[in-house]
This record gives C-alpha cells, structure tokens and sequence, in this order.
C-alpha cells in the first residue's frame, strides 16, 4: 500500500521591504494614497501617491497570493 502524502510546510509568513530612500519617492504635492486614501507626500515606483507602509503591505499580499496559487498546483506523484 502507497504511504500517504504529506501535505507540503506551510510557506513563511511573507513581508516586503521597500527602500524609499531616493528623492524620486518624495514629492512637494500632498495626495490620496492609492491604498488607504490618507494624504501622502511619497510616491511609489510609477509616481503614484502612496505611503511606503501601505505599498510594503499591497506587495506582501500580492506575494502571498503568488505563493498560495502555486502551493495548490498538483505535485507529481512520487515513484
């Protein structure tokens, strides 16, 4: 009789890190963030208003969900 599979370890809780240091994430322009709506002076990559906690938190989930899509595709039957 085949031995049962074991369920693979669930992944570790994932967090992003941003470095916002460069002046390109700053602007002079107070505006909505695009996650949270609160005013922000910071900008993500693409010039968006956002706060740089709030776009940590979006990649994080945005890397959660990655890892949970591939987690549930089949594994091949062990020989």
């Amino acid at each position: 009789m085949p031995s049962p599979r074991r369920r693979p370890p669930e992944p570790p809780a994932q967090s992003v890190l941003l470095d916002w240091r460069a002046a390109r994430h700053w602007s002079d322009r107070v505006a909505p963030c695009r996650y949270c709506g609160d005013l922000t002076h910071l900008r993500d990559e693409e010039r968006r208003p956002a706060h740089k906690v709030c776009a940590e938190r979006a990649a994080a989930k945005n890397v959660a969900a990655q890892v949970a899509a591939y987690s549930r595709t089949a594994l091949p039957d062990e020989m």
